[in-house]
């Protein structure tokens, strides 16, 4: 009654391959030597079927150059009690196979055996990982490569609760985001919590325009004197502006999730917010993206989330401990130039520098061909001007409405002598959630004077208050 039984004996389809032996056994078992190729035994059997699937398919004209799919592998059927029953992501698949790309679940950690082969020699999964990404980068050109998926935390390769391991969760996320980004490639980051998703391959015909405009005008100097931001001698007036980084929208799932359930929300638009969502999401959930667009408040604002288009650590584009290739930043540029323009993006809310190192002037010059008017920043001390480009570090408000309000106006008492400015990065928050924000620091702390505003005004501000008065160090 199985599948394949039904195929095989009811459709009478031949078996055109086989990945286990006729009466059932493995293949491949880890033991003597590879079959189909000249070579012994890894050891392992998971190694030994990676070695086999680059030698049949990481070839020229045999898989996607540019795509590859990075999702948990059968595994899932030993731990699935581990998270909820949509976390196998098998849904997920349809856009990549119809893409023809290469699938992999690997290990980034060289210090510990995976907890699903735990037996393999150590650093063996890395290794393998490593020698992928650098077929693919040897099928293309130069440009950038995406890969779908996330690190399959809640069951493999982090000390999450039956796993075992010794690596967090994030610094799991990290440590394989750098690897990839030397690599030139991103990830676009189906990561649990909202992970699945469904018939992107089909979702992909959506017809798109050359151009999609901002829905509403982006602020003007005028328009900030008329508010009350900037005073008669173009100055901006002293007081905490904070502005709303609304993420994390580098994954086509979440947004696939989110748009529905929080372009519902009646409390949208009392709140300016920036709505984090990477233009590559097009490939997998265009409709979301036009969707919200064509359904946005006057307080609704699109920029670009995690790195631009695509999650990725910019710094390891040019620094490359694991890699040889040379700097990737310009096809970066050129990848990200083609998104924002399509999109009308001038701005991105979290260059995520994680396990790659701090951007430098470097990084910040290649961003201001393409998100010229604003940069969210990992590892600075406070805003700043680089090349003309305002930034401003994220600071992550915590989830409950009453701690995110006294955080801001902790921020806004130390820095009263203003202007004071607060780059807010929340997760999967609703409008009622940033609406529910404002009032409470509003009614608890009627002394603070503050403005939530649009991430335009938010970053024009910084710009014009540097500009007239520069410090070494920025401002707060």
């Amino acid at each position: 009654g199985s599948l394949f039984t039904r195929l095989r004996d009811g459709l009478e389809l031949p078996v055109r391959l086989w990945l286990i032996n006729e009466d059932g056994r493995p293949r491949f078992t880890g033991k003597g030597r590879i079959p189909d190729l000249d070579q012994p035994s890894s050891g392992s059997a998971k190694i030994d079927v990676y070695r086999w699937a680059m030698e049949r398919y990481l070839q020229p004209g045999r898989c996607h150059p540019d795509m590859a799919a990075y999702y948990i592998d059968a595994f899932w059927l030993q731990a699935a009690r581990q998270g909820s029953p949509d976390l196998h992501t098998l849904s997920n698949h349809d856009y990549f196979i119809a893409n023809a790309a290469f699938f992999f679940d690997l290990s980034a950690w060289a210090d510990e055996a995976p907890n699903d082969d735990p037996l393999q020699v150590l650093g063996a999964d890395r290794d393998m990982l490593l020698r992928i990404l650098r077929r693919l980068n040897a099928l293309g050109g130069e440009r950038v490569l995406k890969i779908g998926g996330f690190t399959p935390w809640p069951f493999k390769y982090t000390d999450a609760r039956g796993v075992g391991g010794r690596h967090g969760g994030v610094p799991t996320e990290w440590e394989f985001s750098r690897l990839i980004s030397e690599h030139n490639a991103y990830v676009e980051a189906d990561a649990a919590g909202l992970s699945s998703m469904a018939n992107a391959s089909f979702h992909r015909h959506y017809p798109l325009a050359d151009h999609h405009p901002q829905p509403n005008p982006r602020t003007s100097f005028e328009d900030w004197q008329a508010k009350g931001l900037v005073n008669t001698n173009g100055v901006v007036v002293p007081r905490l502006y904070i502005g709303h980084y609304v993420g994390d929208y580098d994954a086509p799932a979440w947004l696939y999730k989110a748009v529905p359930a929080f372009f519902q929300d009646p409390a949208r638009g009392t709140v300016p917010l920036g709505w984090a969502f990477n233009p590559n999401l097009a490939d997998r959930a265009p409709q979301a993206l036009v969707y919200s667009r064509r359904h946005a408040t006057t307080n609704d604002f699109f920029i670009a989330g995690d790195s631009g288009a695509g999650y990725l650590n910019p710094r390891a584009l040019t620094i490359r401990r694991d890699s040889d290739l040379p700097s990737g930043l310009m096809a970066w540029v050129t990848h990200n130039q083609r998104y924002f323009a399509q999109w009308d993006l001038d701005i991105t809310g979290f260059v995520l520098d994680g396990a790659g190192g701090a951007s430098t002037g470097l990084e910040y010059a290649a961003y201001a061909r393409f998100s010229p008017g604003g940069l969210g920043t990992h590892f600075e001390e406070g805003p700043a001007l680089h090349g003309g480009v305002p930034t401003c570090p994220e600071q992550d408000l915590p989830d409950a409405v009453d701690a995110a309000a006294e955080r801001l106006a902790a921020y806004g008492r130390k820095h009263a002598d203003g202007p004071a400015f607060f780059w807010a990065r929340s997760i999967l928050k609703s409008p009622t959630w940033y609406r529910d924000v404002s009032d409470r620091l509003r009614s608890r702390h009627p002394e603070l004077d503050f403005e939530v505003v649009a991430p335009c005004t938010f970053f024009g501000l910084i710009r014009l208050t540097l500009e007239r008065t520069p410090t070494e160090g920025g401002i707060r």
